[in-house]
């Protein structure tokens, strides 16, 4: 047997003691909770940058609710303004007048320009309410934690690898890195398009269904917020485990093939379940989960032909020897 043809239970991994393992696992975890630590204090004093970025999907859905309101003023006909009352007539004009100062958040001393929102029918807040003191200093510090931890990822998982990779062996390391940098690009895809389409249209989806003022909590938007992010990059490892469960030989592709419509209607399910219960965001989250099992039937079906091949050549090296 040649040194190329070595299987892994000739493969030398080398021997380390618990302890050594132990001190191993210590000085990893020290390394990246080192790092975390270091990113986050630089984000705690971006308070603006960091809840900018938070709050970016609600003030997409603002700006879209606002225009559709400004919209619909300008399209008021004389015959229409001549009804409403004098007090009333010059509000809307003043929001007309100051409509950048209230996009931008702009103050203008001794004006309540969102009273004077409400008084003509636009109910939507431009900034999120807290309810209790401590609601957005908790929730700043959690986005700043959560920021430490995503910028500082890549030498996280360099950290895991070095430790887990060590155990394991070439071949074992060969299939993970087969897997890991797709699986890592869908889990950040599947965030950005949570945080770009998915929370912004929910809300504007929810907006429209209040019949009272819509009164959002910081804390209860972070939630919202990082439970749909999480879980659509959760959601779109779906052809990753496909490939997978075809690789080490759980399925094989013509079951994705034959049961395509029970996938699909779990697919629906899943996003009746993640999603507000409206129609409009579980068919935006069911439709790309419906993409995702496509694109994972032709990756599954590449991965089982080479499988096949492979599994085929060796048995015809068999046979000649």
């Amino acid at each position: 047997m040649t040194d190329g043809d070595q299987s892994p239970q000739a493969e030398d991994l080398g021997t380390m003691t618990f302890g050594e393992h132990l001190d191993e696992l210590r000085r990893r975890m020290l390394v990246s909770v080192i790092a975390v630590v270091v990113v986050m204090l630089f984000f705690l004093l971006q308070k603006k940058t960091v809840m900018s970025f938070v709050f970016g999907p609600y003030d997409r859905m603002w700006q879209e609710q606002a225009e559709l309101w400004r919209a619909e003023q300008l399209k008021t006909t004389p015959a229409e303004l001549a009804k409403v009352p004098a007090h009333l007539l010059a509000e809307r004009q003043f929001l007309l007048d100051n409509w950048d100062k209230i996009a931008t958040q702009e103050k203008i001393p001794g004006v309540d320009l969102e009273l004077i929102a409400r008084g003509q029918g636009f109910r939507l807040p431009r900034r999120l309410v807290t309810f209790t003191p401590l609601q957005d200093i908790v929730t700043f510090m959690i986005a700043a934690i959560l920021c430490g931890i995503a910028v500082s990822s890549p030498l996280l998982l360099h950290q895991m690898w070095r430790f887990i990779g060590a155990g394991l062996y070439k071949n074992e390391r060969r299939t993970v890195m087969m897997f890991l940098p797709t699986s890592i690009l869908l889990f950040g895809a599947g965030m950005t398009f949570g945080y770009i389409v998915m929370v912004p249209n929910a809300l504007f989806f929810l907006y429209g269904l209040a019949d009272a003022d819509f009164l959002l909590g910081v804390r209860e938007y972070f939630r919202f917020l990082f439970l749909l992010t999480i879980a659509l990059g959760c959601v779109f490892q779906l052809p990753v485990i496909m490939v997978a469960l075809t690789k080490v030989g759980i399925t094989t592709p013509q079951t994705f093939t034959k049961y395509w419509r029970q996938f699909i209607l779990a697919i629906f399910i899943i996003g009746a379940l993640f999603t507000p219960p409206d129609p409009i965001t579980q068919i935006m989250m069911a439709v790309p989960m419906v993409g995702l099992y496509l694109i994972g039937i032709v990756l599954a079906k590449l991965v089982y032909r080479n499988k096949l091949k492979a599994e085929a050549g060796a048995e015809t090296e068999q046979d000649a020897s």
